[in-house]
């Protein structure tokens, strides 16, 4: 395989967040969704002593991590605002600390407190000593650290992250360090709020260069969390996102620190104002890239621009006409549907289908192959039905209520745009609208449901139209 094409593969890893040189701004082709800048727009206005909980969501592969990634680095570079505010962003990844099938809120408090620690001491140089916590770390050492580790001395707060990490594999433990901490849980989200104000402490008493001016708060990006599926023993899905980010609200909203927590856009899609009225913001949705005119599956020019930008940046100084037929891109960015983790897998797997440059139309659509085999055989007839309702809906809109609809959606079989459409009609201009994922339209178990469909709305002598609240043809 030539070099040309290893370098653009290992630049197109599919679970890396994009970094500065990679990243590329999709508000545009979003619906004019610009993340970082609402945050930011809302952290410059809030009043001294009241703190910023947002719940960010979006389509798996959409881009999420990228976007957290880009507010993370744009808090750490840019100036402080009018009033002297400037912050330090901590970024936790979840998938680092707990298990997706068995999470309580001691595990999440602990990985707070260690992410934090360990961030001070590694991108400031500052060691946070809090007394409370270094005596939970002694009470509960013993479940997860080894006897020779036992012998070094005490444990500081910094030092046990990548130890409490070792929970996330070790059932048993984590269990004896949840016994350990309950009876003490309701102290402990008042002493996690004191690490926080001894963290802001340190930093504003920070010597900073003369061109450095100094950071005045902490922002902790919450990342990854929307992937829990068992929370504190209830059931596997929608039943334990509720518990988690409805009924633990109170703890959720407790900590005494601008917090970005990402949430399954399922349960926004099912709870959306609920949580709006219970964090007091609404929940920002990132989108899928528009690559395609709503209805009719003209493509938008502009969102296959924004992802041509994405992998050109990628390439670096490889031009993509020289890494790509054009009918193969093409290929490439439609049926991608605007998910960018997909486009990463494709232009990986159309690499492996070439020895060297330019990968092929055929290629192309070898690359398609794995992800066409799961969604064709990861849907019952009662979904491929609805699917197909989904596809003759004039307004291409689904029921939220409807748990096939919502699982669909986690699924990526359908996917989740923002109009952007017509300015003069503000009450439409940002509803999201639904399409049916452009692989899934090409299956043959979709086109015999769509001609299901098709064949009852004609005997009905009706317009082959969807109801969303019956959910009948």
């Amino acid at each position: 395989m030539s070099d040309v094409l290893t370098r653009l593969y290992q630049a197109c890893d599919p679970l890396e967040p994009a970094t500065s040189e990679y990243y590329v701004d999709c508000s545009a082709v979003r619906g004019n969704n610009a993340f970082t800048r609402r945050f930011l727009d809302d952290l410059n206005r809030t009043q001294a002593g009241h703190f910023r909980h947002c719940l960010f969501s979006g389509h798996l592969g959409s881009g999420k991590s990228s976007e957290l990634e880009h507010l993370r680095q744009t808090l750490e570079t840019c100036p402080p605002n009018a009033d002297g505010k400037r912050y330090f962003p901590i970024y936790l990844d979840a998938g680092e600390y707990l298990d997706d099938y068995d999470v309580t809120p001691t595990d999440i408090f602990l990985a707070i407190v260690a992410e934090v620690a360990a961030t001070f001491r590694d991108r400031l140089g500052i060691e946070l000593k809090d007394t409370y916590f270094a005596k939970r770390l002694e009470e509960i050492k013993k479940f997860f650290l080894s006897d020779v580790e036992l012998k070094e001395g005490e444990l500081s707060l910094a030092a046990a992250k990548i130890k409490i990490q070792r929970l996330q594999k070790a059932p048993e433990a984590r269990q004896k360090v949840r016994e350990t901490l309950l009876p003490k849980m309701t102290s402990l989200l008042n002493e996690i709020n004191t690490v926080f104000a001894e963290a802001r402490l340190k930093i504003r008493q920070r010597k900073y260069g003369s061109n450095e001016a100094p950071y005045t708060e902490i922002v902790i990006i919450l990342d990854n969390l929307e992937k829990i599926q068992r929370f504190d023993g209830r059931k596997e899905g929608e039943e334990s996102q509720r518990e988690l980010f409805i009924e633990k609200a109170p703890q959720l909203l407790g900590l005494e620190a601008h917090v970005v927590y990402t949430v399954p856009l399922p349960l926004i899609r099912l709870e959306g104002k609920k949580l709006e009225t219970v964090y007091g913001t609404a929940p920002f949705v990132l989108p899928m890239i528009k690559v395609e005119e709503r209805k009719t599956h003209a493509p938008y020019e502009q969102g296959k621009q924004r992802l041509r930008r994405i992998l050109e940046k990628r390439a670096g100084t490889d031009a993509l006409n020289t890494l790509f037929e054009e009918d193969a891109l093409d290929w490439l960015l439609t049926y991608c549907g605007g998910d960018i983790r997909d486009l990463m897998n494709f232009v990986r797997r159309a690499i492996n289908e070439v020895e060297s440059p330019p990968i092929t139309l055929k290629a192309a659509q070898r690359s398609l192959a794995p992800t066409i085999g799961l969604l064709s055989t990861s849907l019952s007839p009662t979904r491929w039905i609805k699917l197909a309702m989904l596809e003759r809906d004039a307004e291409q809109q689904i029921d939220n209520s409807d748990s096939d609809y919502r699982a669909m959606l986690e699924q990526v079989c359908i996917l989740e745009y923002i109009n952007g459409g017509v300015e003069a009609d503000p009450f439409n201009l940002d509803a999201p609208w639904y399409a049916v994922h452009p692989i899934v339209r090409q299956l043959n178990q979709f086109k015999h449901a769509l001609a299901d469909v098709d064949a009852k709305a004609a005997d009905a002598n009706i317009a082959p139209t969807h109801n969303p609240a019956t959910n009948q043809p």
